[in-house]
């Protein structure tokens, strides 16, 4: 019997699907999805069995060395990995490399194991050990004892590669055998967090003066809300701790302490969500794909959990994707609370490997009942799939910017038809496609118009900046917002500053000749940062910041705001405020996010500025203020897609007010007041949106009524970049086809890391058709060996 074996671990063959004999004593291990072990010339690798061959006429064949494991990647799972390599046109091995964690190849260690079985061949296998090398003897003495040796313990003998050739030596005489096993996952620190009881407010003035440091600990703890235990005892005052904890002043959990809501399980659903519950609930066990359009604060969450409900009790399993790794705790603490604790696990980008990959076994095994995550928890091994839940869908990192360049919403429709579950894309604002699917029949349309306890929306006022200036505010923050922000901190309510550019200012420029400070990697201008560097936001390039242009000599200004330029006149405004940033600058490491988000929703800080963070799908009941602080940095990007984000992150933003209370203000700073897609959000129109949007896709052609692809490529010469994109564009319309070509043009940025970047933009019409014209033509085109091209299906983000 012979196998086609796709390659996963081995880069320079990884595209490609090799042949193999199976042995008689392997073939009842070999299933599809298998993870063998095979020789590729001199090395071994691991490799993905994909499909069986039966001609067994074929010669020359080589075998599978070893099976791995049998169950590797199920059949389903197997399918999904066609599709991505099918549809995003992405080699299959490292398609099938998205569906498993990236610590599994990095785990797949090889060890020598002792072969003799009993006394008698021991002594003859170790003096013919000692005959063949004195290194060899000194192996075969620890294996006698140890019975195998690792990859580890090869130093202890001398050279690696001389301990090879001995073992290598020793397996030729039969007296050891190479095995690959899976290595046991990395030990992973506790993570103890620290929390206050209600004591610790009295407490902390009488330990003053007997025990400061407990005193300082508990003070840190009632200001700045809930700590780990390593941030608390990074200078010593473990024992303080202890101490703390026996007088009962503090808690120790493994999970970030929040606030929780006690009537929690007595929220009684309105009409319109019920009715949504009652549409997901009754298609369980059968595909079918629901929009849950709801505008913010209307419940949205409440109809997930009651529909995940319903689904544990009939054995299935669900899958709840949120899009930024940032919504992940306040989505994980509103599960535990309704659904407990047990069989929840979490799936993001950022999470260590080796918790990751345990999670992703635990799925295969069933033992995982809802995992909660990013996109990458969509290829979470669920046996008992029924409910796949997508929150914020509009929101574009739901698309992947590498290869597999797929698109979450695309893959989850596919693995619910897969499946036979039910997929439910949520949002206030959906994407324009989406809402076309739902509002054309293609999938259901659910709809709830209220907020939940039929709250009003919150008042939207739009402030004219132009006006601003010519009244002689230089500032950032409008008069009105300043009012508002003062008036809501002294009724002990908190507001949220929405500014969508980190760092303290976009430019920095030259007042003498111009020049604008450029990375020299990318050709974009640099970012000032407070702490006196310039960084480039696209390839990380950190320089030092000096106040002399270096072409002239002249005085360097900082022009723009970014966030921290924004907090500094905040504090300047409000000295006695609390004040938190949320942006890519502060939340850099795990559980950052989790401190920032629990302080400000138990109300221990007044205000909190950040980036888009903050906009997307976050409940704090006690805000009573939003202020955007630009709200035209969206608007004229170079894309089709511009007036809806900004309409879109506006709508998203605004609903941050007055979620849990009556009230609640939003300001929108903007130098285009009469925009639509600014006075549409000011209202929070979604419908009247949607009308001036679908009418201007359908003139010029785009998305939902047809297929974008972009065409990317890559290189280090600019003029052979640019005539690579030339050739194939005239390839692809000489074709016999009516797809239209854009292009060619720069990308943007037109240079990344000192590489070139142009794309082309192809409008297919007939997506089936035109894909075979397509590939046809990348199959015939030749490119330059240092060009790279990627193909990109439905593109969301800028290239």
């Amino acid at each position: 019997m012979l196998v086609n074996v796709v390659i996963n671990s081995t880069p320079n063959v990884i595209n490609k699907i090799l042949t193999y004999r199976v042995s008689p004593d392997l073939k009842d291990l070999v299933k599809k999805g298998s993870l063998v072990l095979v020789p590729i010339g001199k090395q071994e690798a691991t490799g993905i069995v994909i499909d069986f061959i039966y001609d067994i006429a074929k010669k020359g064949i080589k075998q599978i060395k070893q099976v791995i494991e049998t169950d590797f990647i199920p059949p389903k799972m197997l399918k999904l990995g066609y599709y991505l390599s099918e549809r995003y046109f992405c080699p299959l091995g490292i398609a099938l490399n998205t569906l498993v964690p990236p610590a599994m190849n990095r785990r797949l260690k090889y060890r020598w194991r002792w072969q003799p079985l009993n006394e008698s061949e021991n002594k003859e296998a170790v003096s013919l050990a000692h005959f063949l090398s004195p290194t060899a003897g000194l192996i075969a003495d620890f294996l006698l004892k140890k019975k195998t040796i690792s990859e580890s313990q090869f130093s202890k003998f001398g050279k690696k590669s001389e301990i090879i050739r001995e073992l290598n030596l020793l397996e030729s005489h039969g007296l050891v055998k190479k095995e690959w096993f899976w290595q046991k996952a990395p030990r992973q620190r506790q993570r103890l967090w620290v929390e206050t009881r209600p004591e610790a407010v009295e407490a902390v003035e009488n330990l003053r003066k007997k025990a400061p440091r407990q005193a300082a600990i508990l003070q840190n703890l009632l200001t700045n809300g809930p700590q780990l235990v390593s941030a608390l005892t990074s200078g010593g005052g473990y024992s303080s701790l202890k101490r703390l904890k026996e007088q009962g002043l503090i808690n120790f959990s493994e999970q970030l302490p929040i606030k929780a809501n006690d009537n929690f399980n007595e929220i009684n659903l309105n009409k319109e969500q019920q009715q949504s519950v009652n549409a997901i609930v009754n298609c369980l066990g059968k595909y079918k794909t629901f929009l849950l359009h709801g505008i913010t604060g209307s419940g949205k969450t409440e109809v997930y959990l009651r529909s995940a409900r319903e689904a544990l009790k009939k054995g299935y399993q669900v899958l709840l994707l949120v899009p930024e790794h940032a919504l992940i705790p306040q989505m994980l603490n509103r599960v535990r609370q309704e659904l407990g604790e047990e069989q929840v696990a979490v799936i993001q980008g950022n999470l260590p490997d080796g918790e990751r990959t345990e999670i992703w076994k635990k799925s295969l095994k069933g033992k995982i009942k809802i995992v909660i995550g990013t996109r990458a928890a969509l290829f979470a091994p669920l046996p008992r799939l029924g409910l796949i839940i997508l929150d914020e869908e509009h929101v574009s990192s739901y698309k992947q910017d590498q290869a597999p360049r797929y698109d979450a919403r695309e893959v989850a429709i596919k693995r619910g038809i897969m499946e036979e579950a039910v997929v439910v894309f949520g949002s206030a604002t959906p994407s324009t496609e989406s809402y076309y699917l739902a509002r054309s029949g293609r999938i259901g349309l659910l709809q709830l118009p209220l907020r939940v306890g039929n709250l009003s929306l919150p008042k939207v006022e739009i402030v004219d900046l132009r006006k601003e200036f010519r009244t002689g505010n230089h500032g950032y923050l409008s008069r009105t917002l300043k009012q508002k922000v003062s008036n809501t901190l002294r009724t002990g309510k908190q507001a949220i500053l929405f500014l969508n550019r980190r760092g303290y200012a976009p430019q920095v420029i030259c007042r003498n000749c111009g020049q604008v400070t450029l990375c020299d990697n990318c050709g974009i201008a640099l970012t000032f940062h407070n702490d006196s560097t310039l960084r480039c936001h696209y390839c990380g390039h950190v320089a030092k910041f000096k106040d002399k242009c270096k072409f002239c000599g002249g005085k360097l200004a900082r022009l723009g705001i970014g966030t921290q330029r924004l907090e500094e006149e905040v504090r300047a405004l409000w000295p006695k405020a609390k004040i938190l940033r949320a942006d890519a600058d502060t939340i850099t490491g795990r559980g950052q996010w989790e401190k920032i988000y629990s302080t400000f929703l138990k109300g221990q800080a007044d205000i909190l500025i950040g980036t888009q963070t903050i906009a997307k799908g976050m409940d704090f009941p006690n805000v009573d203020v939003v202020g955007v602080i630009n709200a035209d940095l969206s608007l004229y990007q170079p894309d089709f897609r511009a007036r809806e984000r900004t309409f879109q992150i506006l709508t998203q933003v605004a609903g941050r007010a007055g979620r849990k209370s009556l009230g609640g203000k939003v300001f929108i700073q903007t130098y285009n007041p009469d925009d639509p897609a600014i006075v549409l959000a000011a209202k929070q129109d979604y419908k009247s949106f949607y009308e001036q949007e679908i009418k201007l896709r359908k003139a010029l052609n785009y998305p939902p009524f047809i297929k974008l692809v972009c065409l990317g490529f890559i290189g280090t010469n600019e003029a052979r970049v640019i005539e690579t994109a030339h050739t194939l564009t005239q390839l692809i319309n000489s074709s016999e086809s009516n797809i239209e070509v854009l292009g060619p043009v720069p990308g943007y940025p037109p240079r990344l890391n000192n590489n070139y970047r142009w794309q082309i933009m192809l409008k297919l019409t007939n997506w089936a058709n035109n894909k075979k014209t397509l590939v046809e033509c990348l199959k015939t085109f030749r490119n330059h060996s240092d060009i790279r091209i990627i193909v990109d299906v439905g593109p969301i983000n800028n290239w």
